[in-house]
């Protein structure tokens, strides 16, 4: 996979005090984008679609100072929904590419770690794939059961084996027959359709982050330095 996507364009209002937009808050030293844009470089990607909504436009230049190695292409759209958002995404990417991965701007994982995900995606001959994490610290996790390295079920009714940290495998077989735009509500709902459509691997973690709150930050910073 030399392709991926990053979903730039929610509006992190709990974070507007620490920065304009939430993907260039600063995270021991580097905007929180830049860390996702490293983790996909070290799985072997190097051209990366990007997309922030109408108060974005700063993470363009940002991302090609701190990220020159990579091909980046920008869109620009204030979507409905995180749903709206990552089929926008996801329907760029497979116009040129088979499969890929996609990113959300707070996905904070070890680069090592995104690099298995994608090997282990390629390896599983998937329809498409989901990194999942233990460690739970969000308000509404999304739960997955997983059996044989495979997702069964997602969602509340689900066995509470790990959660989705927002790192996604998808196959051009599943973006041809996604629906529409307001067909879903959200992202959750998107995903737990897939399950009894498609073949859903699942390489489970036992750490990421995401950044939803001010007090996220330092224990960001620690679990980055240490790495």
């Amino acid at each position: 996979m030399k392709a991926a996507g990053i979903i730039a364009a929610g509006e992190g209002s709990r974070l507007q005090s620490v920065a304009p937009i939430k993907p260039l808050i600063q995270v021991a030293g580097r905007s929180l984008c830049s860390w996702v844009v490293s983790g996909l470089q070290t799985a072997g990607v190097d051209e990366i679609t990007v997309l922030h909504n109408s108060r974005g436009k700063a993470l363009r230049g940002s991302l090609k100072d701190s990220c020159p190695a990579v091909s980046f292409t920008f869109l620009q759209a204030d979507t409905a929904s995180s749903w709206e958002s990552f089929r926008l995404v996801a329907r760029t990417l497979s116009a040129r590419n088979l499969n890929f991965l996609i990113s959300t701007s707070d996905c904070l994982m070890p680069p090592v770690a995104v690099a298995e995900f994608a090997k282990a995606m390629e390896a599983s001959c998937a329809d498409a794939g989901l990194a999942l994490t233990t460690f739970v610290d969000d308000e509404k996790p999304l739960w997955a059961q997983v059996d044989g390295g495979f997702v069964k079920k997602l969602g509340e009714s689900a066995r509470k084996d790990a959660v989705t940290c927002g790192l996604y495998y998808l196959s051009s077989a599943v973006v041809e027959q996604m629906g529409s735009a307001s067909q879903f509500s959200s992202l959750r709902s998107y995903l737990g359709s897939l399950v009894s459509k498609f073949r859903i691997a699942a390489k489970v973690f036992p750490k990421s982050l995401d950044i939803d709150r001010p007090e996220d930050l330092i224990a960001a910073e620690s679990f980055l330095i240490s790495r």
